[in-house]
């Protein structure tokens, strides 16, 4: 309900956008499959990363949906021909380092006892449709611009998830046009507008995977919000992990 809604709103900022500037619309024509793309990824990683927030310990989703950079390598290499440069790669490494780390304590050591834990692995797949979504953007944006793109973008989403409330949880979705609700949910959008346009717009400046570990650099304030709000523990291996992870993502913004 809150990505059907705050999609909506991010797509109206857009149209105003576009009624007050003199910035052209681009018209999709062949970017059409990766707008559908956009909107099914975005529908995934949502549910995926409410789940795993809901249900576990955000110092530890947060630290792996911090790994959606090294999915984003591939998908960027074969949409816009794009590949990190070495210190990029040394990037990614500290990235995945800081989920070894991470692994550690109560988890049991492993990442295989990490990826055990059901908010774990939601985050991971999370992660990886992330991945998939940089990669689309990237290529969506160069395409058409930015703001063509993004009003196409969330214009579908938030289509595609109404249609889905409206079916699967009709009272809900009434629900959710209380006052109270509306006023959570559009500012939600409108927040989300200003830090989307900035990203898609990176996105066409520099590898998918630059932008998207800068923007993963949150795993740290997750880390010190699990443990100040929530009393979570083992607070100093899992900031350790969420710097290192930081500490990748700043290689990855010294790349070229």
């Amino acid at each position: 309900m809150l990505v059907a809604w705050t999609q909506a709103v991010a797509a109206l900022a857009w149209i105003a956008f576009f009624a007050v500037s003199s910035e052209k619309f681009v018209r999709p024509g062949a970017a059409w499959p990766a707008i559908a793309a956009s909107a099914v990824l975005v529908i995934g990683m949502g549910g995926l990363l409410a789940r795993a927030s809901a249900r576990g310990d955000i110092s530890v989703v947060g630290p792996v949906f911090a790994l959606s950079p090294i999915f984003t390598v591939l998908p960027d290499a074969a949409l816009s021909r794009t590949l990190p440069s070495p210190l990029g790669w040394v990037g990614l490494l500290l990235a995945v380092a800081g989920t070894g780390l991470l692994s550690g304590g109560e988890a049991g050591g492993t990442l295989r006892a990490l990826f055990a834990r059901r908010d774990a692995l939601d985050a991971l797949g999370a992660a990886v449709l992330l991945g998939f979504l940089a990669a689309v953007d990237r290529w969506a944006a160069l395409a058409l611009g930015p703001p063509s793109y993004l009003v196409c973008s969330h214009g579908t989403t938030a289509i595609v998830t109404g249609i889905i409330a409206a079916v699967t949880t009709p009272r809900g979705l009434i629900e959710s046009t209380t006052p109270r609700n509306l006023v959570t949910v559009v500012s939600h959008g409108l927040l989300g507008v200003t830090g989307t346009g900035m990203q898609t717009t990176a996105l066409t400046l520099a590898p998918a995977a630059y932008v998207n570990a800068i923007r993963r650099m949150s795993a740290v304030i997750a880390v010190v919000l699990g443990t100040t709000l929530f009393r979570e523990p083992d607070v100093g291996r899992r900031l350790t992990a969420a710097l290192l992870a930081c500490a990748g993502a700043a290689c990855l913004l010294l790349a070229r």
